[in-house]
């Protein structure tokens, strides 16, 4: 008795917990594998996804950088192509074209002139300007004299009010009830062309081409303000001077597109190339009673002048000035 009760005491004492004094569960007499807490071991080359907070904090700025590489792209695009076109402007601004493959009797060309640049010679929203005199130019009183004073004329001036003011036709339309064509290269006398109320004329902003074919020139124009005008005491030897782009079409091409061909009086000024345009004119389709040529030029050239004129059937009338009058040899005195 005495055995069994030392035997359960010793038992009973074993099983209890050092740390809490209870007992403790016998052994399983089972085979059990203990759980191992698995741990994930990092890499040198894992990296750890980034939370939805970080991608809303970078993509402004993603968005910004992206915006600003696309503009700056556009900007050098831009900036490239707009020196490119001012490089080409320039060139264009410094050479004269012709326009060789087309024929001053192109019907292409005479729409073109016709529909573009024929306007009326007035200007309606400016009060008009008034220049007539009490009687008509000297020269134009002669070659009415070798018209027998027709009524109701038709006439082409070319250089009509260069000095901004006179024309060798004005009396002629608003006396005597002449109609026609004015022709101008110079922008500012062509704006005071068009504001002395031409009513029954048209007008052209351009110059007499000196071939039978279309070309655009460069126009200097004489006594004008220079655009960089705040440095006109600088050192630059070549200043930018105000340039104009100007057609120049042939007299013929000019008439077919108003319908005429029948002239009584051409007056023609043309910044000594007279001869080439009157070189250029098919007189064997074309009817001019009286040609009044301004010339500047030496002897030689009005020599040379009234000596084509002659093969053309004209002879020489009387001079006024710088005026020279020639006429049909048909036409009666």
């Amino acid at each position: 008795m005495y055995k069994f009760i030392m035997k359960f005491a010793t038992y009973f004492t074993k099983s209890k917990n050092p740390n809490t004094g209870q007992c403790q569960n016998p052994p399983s007499t089972q085979n059990s594998t203990p759980e191992i807490p698995i741990t994930p071991v990092k890499t040198p080359n894992m990296t750890v996804p980034p939370t939805p907070s970080i991608i809303r904090k970078i993509l402004p700025l993603a968005a910004f950088s992206v915006a600003f590489a696309i503009v700056m792209t556009a900007l050098i695009l831009y900036m490239d192509n707009t020196a490119m076109r001012h490089y080409q402007f320039r060139v264009n601004m410094s050479q004269d074209y012709e326009l060789l493959s087309v024929a001053q009797d192109n019907p292409l060309l005479i729409t073109y002139i016709r529909e573009v640049h024929l306007r009326p010679a007035i200007e309606p929203h400016h009060k008009p300007l008034e220049s007539l005199a009490a009687g008509p130019p000297e020269d134009t009183a002669y070659v009415l004299k070798l018209l027998n004073n027709k009524r109701d004329g038709v006439f082409v001036e070319s250089g009509a009010y260069n000095d901004g003011k006179t024309s060798k036709t004005e009396w002629l339309e608003k006396k005597l009830g002449w109609k026609g064509l004015l022709i101008q290269s110079d922008t500012r006398h062509y704006f005071s062309l068009r504001r002395h109320n031409r009513v029954r004329s048209q007008a052209v902003h351009a110059c007499l081409s000196s071939m039978p074919y279309p070309k655009e020139i460069t126009f200097h124009q004489e006594n004008e303000v220079k655009i960089n005008s705040i440095q006109a005491n600088s050192v630059i030897e070549d200043p930018d001077w105000f340039t104009t782009r100007i057609k120049c079409f042939p007299l013929f091409s000019l008439l077919l597109a108003m319908n005429v061909t029948n002239i009584d009086y051409l007056s023609l000024e043309s910044a000594g190339t007279e001869l080439q345009v009157l070189e250029t004119i098919p007189f064997e389709r074309v009817k001019i009673e009286v040609i009044g040529v301004h010339l500047t030029a030496s002897d030689m050239e009005r020599d040379t002048i009234k000596k084509f004129l002659a093969t053309k059937k004209y002879t020489f009338m009387q001079s006024f000035n710088s005026t020279y009058i020639f006429m049909m040899n048909r036409v009666k005195i």
